[in-house]
């Protein structure tokens, strides 16, 4: 048991990304729950780096002795309407329905975890990070749980502005990985960097954000089918975070040849696209700054963010060098 605890460590049941709320990990973590909360389903192995907070519990229900008679087809009825639920992100919907399901396994774990996500996902960070306490309480002794729960936490952490708790929590998910000769998360890397970031701990920050980039650089795992897009999305979120905090640290010259190369590798990102323009701005190459913003304002995702300087600064969580040098750009264009 503690063994196949351990892999999931490494599989990744460490979920959730960042508090930096980006696409790459709110659409990554929808999907896994999505998985994970459905009734009979097996494992999926192409996303194991990711596998949701649950990991295979669900994929078999399980009834305690105390459960009422008929309880298997209840329990499958309020699993997929857990889903269906959450999947259009009817929160309120999906939270009614975990408490029917924790009257009938009042002490089951992932009933406990499935709460303290969701809470999170509407940003009831208080409620998920109680929800969170009990059931770490609970996971004492099983590695990948402890890993998976305590990664949580430190989402919800940072949802309360809680740095240096949210650090600690980051730091124990990666020293369980250590511990069982698994190598990191790089979820986990990239959220640490974020905190340390806030911390205003940006030459550590830039670390974690070189090393996530780097294994989900290198990852296996992440294919579907043909495609290795979210593994590649990921190594160009990380980098472009390596970036900002190379800009941060005072190396402006270097995090925009991050940035370039980074445009060429995905030539769509609005958010490589506007820092760059920010960074061409400050360094007097004005006509070179107009057409990375005019690019990423032509993209799919547009630059109406990035006109945003909230935010930027509050949910994207730029370094404030960044910021500023927008700010700049900004009010040329206003």
């Amino acid at each position: 048991a503690m063994a196949q605890a351990c892999a999931r460590v490494a599989d990744g049941a460490i979920s959730r990304p960042t508090a930096s709320r980006s696409s790459v990990r709110r659409d990554h973590r929808r999907a896994v729950m999505t998985r994970a909360l459905s009734p009979r389903s097996t494992p999926d192995p192409e996303l194991r780096s990711r596998r949701a907070f649950i990991g295979a519990v669900l994929s078999v229900p399980t009834f305690s002795p105390a459960s009422i008679a008929g309880a298997a087809e209840s329990m499958d009825e309020l699993q997929r309407s857990l889903v269906a639920a959450y999947e259009v992100q009817d929160f309120t919907a999906a939270l009614d329905v975990l408490a029917r399901l924790r009257r009938l396994e009042p002490k089951e774990l992932k009933w406990i975890e499935a709460d303290a996500t969701i809470s999170t996902d509407r940003k009831d960070f208080e409620r998920a990070l109680k929800s969170y306490d009990v059931a770490y309480e609970i996971a004492e002794g099983d590695a990948g749980a402890e890993a998976r729960i305590l990664n949580g936490r430190a989402l919800a952490r940072e949802g309360v502005y809680d740095w240096p708790n949210a650090l600690r929590d980051y730091d124990e998910v990666l020293r369980l990985a250590e511990s069982n000769g698994f190598a990191p998360d790089p979820y986990v890397l990239n959220s640490r960097g974020n905190v340390r970031g806030s911390l205003n701990r940006w030459d550590e920050a830039r670390d974690d954000y070189e090393r996530a980039g780097d294994l989900f650089q290198n990852a296996k795992g992440f294919r579907n089918g043909a495609s290795t897009t979210q593994r590649l999305d990921g190594a160009v979120y990380a980098y472009s975070n390596r970036a900002l905090a190379t800009a941060q640290l005072g190396d402006e010259g270097g995090a925009l040849r991050q940035l370039e190369a980074l445009t060429r590798r995905a030539p769509n990102s609005a958010d490589v696209r506007a820092a760059a323009a920010a960074l061409y701005y400050s360094a007097g190459r004005y006509a070179e700054a107009e057409d990375a913003w005019e690019r990423a304002c032509s993209r799919e995702a547009g630059c109406a963010k990035y006109k945003d300087l909230d935010y930027v600064r509050r949910i994207r969580r730029w370094p404030p060098a960044m910021v500023g040098k927008l700010e700049k750009f900004l009010e040329l264009k206003s």
